[in-house]
């Protein structure tokens, strides 16, 4: 057998995303980085998590035991995974909140200020009041609804009046400034990462920028202590996301990956945004656990320490560290994440801040060959300086052919070899076991349709099941990558799932449930349906 042995699956909890920026990241499920980690590894072992994607995962290890060091390019990946480490206290969330409200915006406090740039006329009694949302038609550019709730009991969706049209028009007139100036807390007017910072914008409304750029300002202003303004930053960070165009109407969950407009799209009210981000941030009860910025190590009763910058800037430094294992969640490409978080970084704290992460706004390819690419390259650095034989964990979370091809082929490009997996259902992460390779990859050889078909049928006799597409996709994969074989050079990742594809067209294989297309599917031999069938009839 030439496949992956599929291994148990470590337990977790619900891998549903909740918690702050949640739509960006990795779903990890509570309790996996856990059990991966206890009972393999002494407490205070050293663990590599060389993505930092996923601050709960990682903090997770820090609480089993482990002394993680975490490389986070990304200074919004470094600050969540502070607020995940020391979770800051529901009081002090309040105390912040009431220090920001009371903040003087000429002569008006901050609150009335920004609530009054939300202002609706109840359709029940008439009176003024602060709307909770507007909705927009990116299409047609029209304001279409509003959402609010009036003490009378009339509110919930309504449609926009001509008085709402005139007021969000009027902030329209005065954007060019207040755009201008928030622009310049990430790139000044002659920096060539400009246009792209100001195209970025364009996630947020007139009203928004204005809201979130008094915010920013008064920000600086206050004097306060150290812990009631991580605070306050923690709760702006949340209205930044809460405040973009990226949240669709109607949906429960997005999960934005690209910087593009929903049809329909929600303006939401940036102070109520921020009275949200108390319950947010506040829901987070777990204790603290200790927390270091390399090269100050943790203590050897587990903690997090946070290497900030990218992982080969400190490659080499890998060595002079007795890892015991690598773990951490495979990012997805996700352009709408990486590019504000450079908006974020800057406004929260200014260009320096940004420095050369500012590079993101201009990259534009986030398909699966980038990806791949991007992650051979870790996996490179990784396998140029850990010992041989260390094993690696990895998460491959919201699964799907192309990231599974982008994952496995990177990794065994790079001299990481696929000892086992564990799959569940469809939706859920696929948990990966390497292992730095004592012995060279087999040689290259061209992935043909009649090695897939071959390949196939033994994963399907093997497992005497019929297996979801996602699945026999996943299996296929690491036999192709166990034998060395891969699309041509001037083939993309897509190559795998074409070959794939074709090969099941042959007539010993059947999907179950006759979809129109093969990645849907449920997959059988039919020949060994054709002897099932024989066996119930005897």
């Amino acid at each position: 057998m030439n496949f992956a042995r599929l291994l148990p699956y470590l337990a977790g909890g619900k891998t549903e995303a909740f918690g702050p920026l949640a739509r960006y990241l990795p779903p990890a499920p509570e309790g996996t980085a856990r059990a991966f980690f206890t009972g393999r590894f002494p407490p205070g072992s050293w663990i590599l998590d060389p993505f930092g994607s996923a601050p709960r995962f990682a903090v997770e290890l820090a609480r089993a035991g482990a002394r993680v060091l975490v490389t986070a390019g990304n200074p919004i990946h470094r600050s969540l995974l502070d607020l995940t480490a020391h979770p800051p206290s529901r009081s002090d969330l309040q105390a912040a909140l009431a220090d920001l409200a009371a903040a003087r915006k000429e002569d008006e406090r901050l609150e009335t200020h920004l609530q009054a740039l939300y202002l609706t006329r109840c359709a029940g009694c008439e009176r003024e009041l602060p709307a909770e949302a507007f909705f927009w038609d990116s299409r047609s550019g029209a304001l279409t609804g509003k959402l609010y709730n009036c003490t009378c009991g009339s509110g919930g969706e309504q449609p926009a009046t001509p008085e709402d049209v005139e007021r969000a028009a009027a902030w329209s007139r005065a954007d060019a400034l207040h755009r201008s100036r928030a622009l310049g807390r990430i790139a000044p007017s002659d920096d060539p990462d400009r246009p792209a910072a100001q195209e970025a914008m364009e996630m947020y409304s007139p009203r928004a920028v204005y809201a979130l750029g008094t915010l920013v300002n008064r920000l600086d202003s206050i004097q306060t202590s150290g812990e009631r303004r991580r605070c306050m930053q923690a709760l702006l960070l949340w209205a930044f996301d809460a405040a973009n165009a990226l949240w669709p109407h109607p949906s429960d969950r997005p999960r934005p990956r690209q910087l593009t407009l929903p049809g329909i799209f929600r303006e939401n009210n940036v102070w109520k945004a921020l009275e949200a981000g108390v319950d947010g941030w506040g829901q987070d009860a777990n204790p603290p656990v200790a927390y270091t910025l390399w090269p100050e190590e943790p203590p050897e009763s587990g903690g997090l320490c946070i290497y900030e910058g990218p992982l080969r800037e400190m490659s080499e430094t890998l060595r002079e560290i007795p890892f015991r294992a690598v773990v951490g969640a495979l990012p997805r490409p996700n352009q709408a994440f990486w590019t504000l978080s450079a908006l974020w970084a800057g406004w929260l704290w200014g260009r320096e801040a940004v420095g050369a992460f500012k590079g993101v706004l201009r990259r534009r390819r986030y398909d699966w060959n980038w990806h791949s690419e991007a992650l051979k390259a870790l996996f490179h650095h990784l396998a140029a300086n850990l010992p041989t034989g260390i094993p690696f964990f990895g998460l491959l979370a919201e699964p799907e052919p192309g990231f599974v091809s982008a994952a496995l082929h990177a990794a065994r490009s790079a001299g990481w070899a696929l000892t086992g997996l564990a799959l569940r259902g469809e939706q859920d992460p696929i948990q990966l076991h390497w292992t730095k390779a004592q012995t060279p990859h087999p040689a290259r050889r061209r992935l043909n349709t009649n090695d897939a078909r071959q390949i196939l049928r033994e994963i399907l006799e093997t497992h005497g099941e019929p297996l979801p597409y996602l699945h026999l996709h996943t299996l296929a994969l690491s036999a192709f990558t166990a034998r060395g074989m891969s699309p041509a050079e001037n083939e993309t990742l897509s190559a795998y799932d074409t070959i794939l594809q074709t090969a099941l067209q042959n007539p010993e294989f059947e999907d179950l449930e006759r979809r129109a297309t093969p990645q849907t599917g449920t997959w059988a031999l039919k020949d060994w349906q054709r002897q099932r069938m024989f066996r119930q009839m005897e």
